[in-house]
This record gives C-alpha cells, sequence and structure tokens, in this order.
C-alpha cells in the first residue's frame, strides 16, 4: 500500500469541469423520498423518450424499471439474446415488444434511445449498433476497458449525431455529490492528500468470481470516474497487484498522479469478506480542513462555514440526503431523468459527459501495464 507524501508545496484544486448533479436542499419539512411506489408508472408526455434497453441482467431490468417510472421516458423495448431472460422479462410483467437483436426490435418500438446495459465484453458492439441505427445511447458505466476499446469507440462517439452518455453510479450519488460541492466551493482550501479505495466480495459470493474480467474491470473503473470528477484526469500511475485465486488481478495498490500535480492512493479488491456490495471510499486533506465520504457518511472538519457544510465537525448519513428520485430506481434513476432532459441539439450533462468514462478506460490499461511491470511509471494514453 502506498504512502503519499506531504508535498510541500500545496496544489490548487482545479474542478476537472464536471459537477456532480445535486438536489437542492428541501425545506425543514418537507418530505423528500417516499417509501411508497406509485400504483402506475409515470404517464409519458408526447415528447418522451422511447426507451429499448439492451441487456436484460440486473442492470439492465433496474433501468427497464427506471424508465417505466421515470418522467420524460417510455420504456418502449427489450434486447437481449437469451430466450430466458426475455421470458423472465414479461413474467415480471414488461408486456412491450422484446427481440434477441436490436435490428429485430427496434422498428417495432418505435425507439429513439438505447440504454446499453450488456456485459461489457459486448458494449463496443452493441454501442456501435445503436449508434449505425441512429439511436441516442446511455451506456451504463464506461465504454470500454480498455486504450484499444477507446480508440475504436471515442471517434464513434465523438463524430454521433445523437447525445450519448455514460451513466456512472458514484456520479449520481448524493453523498459524493455533497463532497463534490465542499471541494468546489474550497471548504477545505487546497488538496494536499488522496486517498481512495473500493472493496467488494466478489470473489466469495456464490458462482464467483465472475467469467472474464479482473478487479479493475469490476470494482476500480467506476472509482476512477469519480476520481476524475473530483480532481481531474490521470496522467500517470504506478501499480502494484496480487492474483490470489487465479491468473487475473484480485488486488491492486496504486499511486495516481492527477492533472495539477496531486498524487492520489488507490487501493481495490474483489477479495475482501464482508463487502456483500462494493464500498467506495474517498478521504481529502487539505490546508485547511479534512473530508471523508464512502456510499454510507459524509464527514468534514472545516475551520470555517462554506456553503454546503457548516464550520466545525460534520457527519452526513445518507438517509439526511434530499433525494426525489424514487428509491428502488435508485442511479439508473437519476441518469435516466437527467439523459431525458437533453433536447434536441441539446449538450449532454456533464455527469453523463463520455470524456470520463473513456479516460478511465485508458487508466484502467495502464495499472494492468504498472502492475505486470512490477510498478514501473506507466503514462495514461489521451
Amino acid at each position: 500500500m502506498y504512502v503519499l507524501p506531504r508535498p510541500g508545496v500545496a496544489v490548487s484544486f482545479q474542478p476537472s469541469g464536471l459537477p456532480l448533479p445535486v438536489t437542492p436542499d428541501p425545506p425543514e419539512n418537507a418530505m423528500t423520498v417516499s417509501n411508497s411506489p406509485p400504483e402506475a408508472p409515470v404517464a409519458a408526455a408526447p415528447d418522451a423518450r422511447r426507451i429499448v434497453v439492451l441487456g436484460l441482467g440486473r442492470r439492465g431490468i433496474a433501468y427497464a424499471m427506471a424508465a417505466a417510472r421515470t418522467r420524460g421516458c417510455t420504456l418502449a423495448g427489450l434486447v437481449d439474446p437469451s430466450a430466458a431472460r426475455r421470458q423472465f422479462a414479461s413474467g415480471a410483467g414488461f408486456s412491450i415488444p422484446s427481440a434477441a437483436t436490436l435490428a429485430a426490435c427496434v422498428g417495432r418500438a418505435r425507439a429513439d434511445t438505447a440504454v446499453i446495459a450488456v456485459p461489457p465484453q459486448a458494449r463496443a458492439a452493441a454501442i456501435e449498433s445503436a449508434l449505425d441505427t441512429g439511436l441516442a445511447v446511455l451506456v451504463d458505466g464506461l465504454p470500454a476497458f480498455d486504450s484499444g476499446g477507446v480508440a475504436r469507440l471515442a471517434p464513434r462517439i465523438a463524430a454521433a449525431g445523437m447525445p450519448v452518455g455514460c451513466a456512472v453510479g458514484a456520479l449520481f450519488h448524493p453523498l459524493f455529490a455533497r463532497a463534490s460541492r465542499v471541494l468546489g466551493a474550497d471548504g477545505i482550501g487546497a488538496v494536499r492528500e488522496v486517498r481512495a479505495s473500493v472493496y467488494v466480495s466478489r470473489v466469495f459470493a456464490p458462482g464467483s468470481p465472475p467469467a472474464r474480467g479482473d478487479v479493475l474491470e469490476f470494482a476500480v473503473a467506476e472509482l476512477l470516474v469519480l476520481l476524475d470528477a473530483l480532481f481531474g484526469r490521470v496522467r500517470a500511475v504506478e501499480a502494484t497487484g496480487n492474483r490470489l485465486y487465479g491468473e487475473r488481478l484480485d488486488e491492486v495498490h496504486a499511486k495516481l498522479e492527477l492533472s495539477g500535480g496531486l498524487v492520489a492512493g488507490m487501493d481495490g479488491s474483489w477479495s475482501v469478506p464482508g463487502y456483500p456490495q462494493a464500498a467506495l471510499v474517498v478521504e481529502v486533506l487539505g490546508e485547511r480542513g479534512a473530508l471523508l465520504v464512502s456510499d454510507d457518511a459524509l464527514e468534514a472538519d472545516l475551520p470555517v462555514a462554506c456553503d454546503v457544510l457548516p464550520a466545525g465537525h460534520t457527519r452526513r448519513v445518507l438517509a439526511e440526503e434530499p433525494d426525489l428520485v424514487e428509491f428502488e430506481t435508485g442511479d439508473p434513476g437519476r441518469a435516466l431523468a437527467a439523459f431525458a432532459r437533453i433536447r434536441v441539439g441539446g449538450a449532454v450533462p456533464d455527469a453523463l459527459h463520455p470524456d470520463p468514462a473513456l479516460r478511465a478506460g485508458c487508466t484502467l490499461d495502464a495499472l494492468r501495464r504498472s502492475a505486470t511491470a512490477k510498478g514501473e511509471r506507466m503514462e495514461v494514453a489521451s
């Protein structure tokens, strides 16, 4: 595990231009989260996006639920090569067109937007197919997980005549969004030190580990996008890794050189028991205060108040954060709601912009190369 030096010169925090979306705090007597779902899906507006979901695994079903309940969206079709999964979706109450391929579904569904929730190895082909069909595209997570895949997809995404967004759950998490606001308000002063980690017990889950991929793809990718949004792009890495249960990386310990000269330490593992869901943690030490934020809570020590938090020690848990999105749709609902607000010719919102996700794909590649070279410094492809 890397121990970060304390540099003599503070690094000024320069936001990457990608503020995380945050709902403003409601009045004290307002009820912000309802634990009772509506009796029926939200009625679609005449100009609602007609969504077809590609991939009917857990994430795809979550997006299908969100599309049925998100204003500005209509769930129009489902695509998965597995007949069993399509049958399951039908049994779950989705009585809409479904097919094994996008080409067979898009006409019947009259879709204008594709949500890509397929496994990583099938993602590039699914994105290209949707773009070739002339659909707007929302990708669940990274579009590519190495620099070769990024080189293949980046020109297609840049040249797309329709909006293309990448939905990374951490960017829509209320606590990480509040942390972004604290940093943007210069609440802790110039950032001197950053540590980040992600742990999940994937190796110990039934039928695990996954048939493909490694800890970088499965867990670290989302953390990299979050760090990019908070502190700017990763320019170089030094990494070591462990292969505990096979030939794939199960643990990684890295030093990330970020834009502006800031250095961050990062640890990731899918081999630690006690984490049924991925747990992200970011610790930030500034010249005037400190900030620690995770999926569960945010703690800050501020010498003076900022417009986000009061002075002194503050602890906020997730239940205290305003979240006007139906709880059962989670980050897919937040991402779809943001994507649905894009109008013809409008810009993709910062929290959905594909560039940080594409950069993370290149960073994953550099981490693998550095770990194979036993910690050698590797530049990240731009």
